[in-house]
C-alpha cells in the first residue's frame, strides 16, 4: 500500500485552487443570469432555450466556433434554431453592456467545463477574454448570431 505525503496532497489542492476559483466566478453568473431559462442543471426549457448539456464542446475546433460561443452571450440571438431535434424561436439576450469580457469567458468555460466535459474550465481556457473581445469588435447584433451559427454549421 503507498501513502501520499500531506505535502503532495496540499500542493495537489493548491494547483486546483485557480480552477476552482475561476469555476466560482463562472458559477455565480449562471446562477444570477442563465439558470431562469436554461434551467439549474443546464438542459434547457422546452420551447423557450435549449440545453446546454453535451452540446457546446465541438464549437471549439475552430477560432469561428469559438468566436460564436463568445457572440452568444456579446451579442444575444434571435431567429428560428434546430438544437437535438427541438425548436426554439425565442431571444438569447445580449450581456455585452452588463459583463466584462472576463466574466463572459468565466461563464462559457464554467458552462464547457461543468456541463460539457472540457477538462480547463478556469476563467481564461479554452475561451479566453481576448476571444470575446474580438467576439465584440464588429459590434455584432442578435441576428448576426444565428447567421454565424448557421454558416459554421453547429450541430443540429
Amino acid at each position: 500500500m503507498r501513502f501520499v505525503s500531506a505535502g503532495v496532497i496540499l500542493a495537489l489542492v493548491g494547483a486546483a485552487a485557480p480552477t476552482l476559483a475561476a469555476n466560482d466566478q463562472g458559477k455565480a453568473i449562471f446562477a444570477e443570469r442563465c439558470v431562469l431559462c436554461h434551467q439549474e442543471d443546464a438542459h434547457g426549457a422546452a420551447g423557450v432555450a435549449p440545453s446546454l448539456v453535451g452540446t457546446l464542446a465541438p464549437n471549439l475546433g475552430s477560432s469561428e466556433g469559438k468566436r460564436y460561443l463568445s457572440q452568444i452571450l456579446v451579442s444575444g440571438m434571435i431567429g428560428p434554431i434546430v438544437t437535438e431535434g427541438h425548436k426554439f424561436s425565442g431571444l438569447m439576450p445580449p450581456f455585452r453592456a452588463d459583463l466584462s469580457d472576463g466574466e463572459i469567458a468565466a461563464v462559457i468555460n464554467y458552462v464547457l467545463g461543468t456541463y460539457n466535459g472540457v477538462a480547463d474550465a478556469t476563467a481564461t481556457s479554452p475561451i479566453a477574454p481576448a476571444d470575446v473581445a474580438a467576439a465584440s469588435a464588429g459590434n455584432p447584433v442578435a441576428t448576426d448570431t444565428r447567421k454565424l451559427r448557421e454558416s459554421i454549421g453547429v450541430p443540429r
